[in-house]
């Protein structure tokens, strides 16, 4: 276990925040992969651990030289305490750990981000257009308002930047007047209108458990290679 001090914090909903932790000591950042994750301890006034929890890296590890980022939702003595956390504050960091990863290669990608899942998605999705600029990608953000997509205005950048991104944001629980996406849960409708080449396609699957057997069972519908398909519950 290392120690990192958390260095900025944006908190995007009442429920929802940003944490950006770095090296408390003088020793490198850690090299980790897309989609992995840490543990984080809460420590006592000896630095000793009396709680812990895990969490995915939102950072892509290009952009992680001197820090990692991660995304918490006020749910859970963990994560309730790391949403009320200061700047300055240190806590314990164990890891990387998962085999979640970013695949190898320049396969098309589909990836699904469902609340707080979106998190190792962030990081894939960021690493792969790093990598390949021009890399074909289509991320499906599900989430209940407008509110909850706290990487919204950051994928209407990155697909405006990179024509190869095509970005779908999917809101369950409102349809706000203007918005450019889908309402409704996300479905084979949606999968159909948006994804035509769902079997050529590896796809990268995170969020609630529900979510992800829907999408799984719409991408097998449409053809896709059931091995072809990775999962994480967050």
């Amino acid at each position: 276990m290392r120690l990192f001090k958390l260095t900025k914090k944006t908190c995007v909903t009442p429920e929802l925040c940003r944490l950006w932790l770095e090296p408390a000591d003088s020793e490198p950042m850690f090299e980790f992969k897309a989609g992995q994750f840490v543990m984080v301890h809460e420590l006592d006034d000896e630095d000793v651990s009396v709680n812990k929890r895990s969490y995915s890296i939102a950072s892509a590890p290009y952009e992680s030289t001197g820090h990692i980022e991660l995304g918490v939702k006020s749910q859970g003595k963990m994560s309730g305490m790391l949403y009320a956390a200061k700047v300055g504050d240190v806590f314990g960091v164990q890891g990387p750990y998962g085999v979640f990863v970013l695949p190898e290669g320049d396969q098309p990608l589909a990836l699904f981000a469902g609340g707080v899942g979106a998190t190792p998605i962030r990081s894939m999705a960021r690493e792969r257009l790093h990598k390949n600029p021009d890399a074909s990608v289509v991320l499906f953000y599900s989430g209940r308002t407008l509110d909850d997509l706290m990487y919204h205005q950051e994928y209407v950048a990155l697909a405006e930047k990179h024509p190869g991104l095509k970005y779908v944001p999917v809101l369950t629980r409102e349809c706000p007047e203007g918005f450019m996406g889908e309402c409704g849960r996300l479905g084979i409708a949606t999968l159909k209108r948006h994804l035509v080449d769902a079997a050529e396609r590896q796809a990268m699957i995170c969020g609630p458990q529900e979510f992800m057997d829907t999408v799984k069972g719409a991408m097998v519908e449409l053809g896709a290679d059931v091995k072809l398909l990775h999962t994480e519950r967050y």
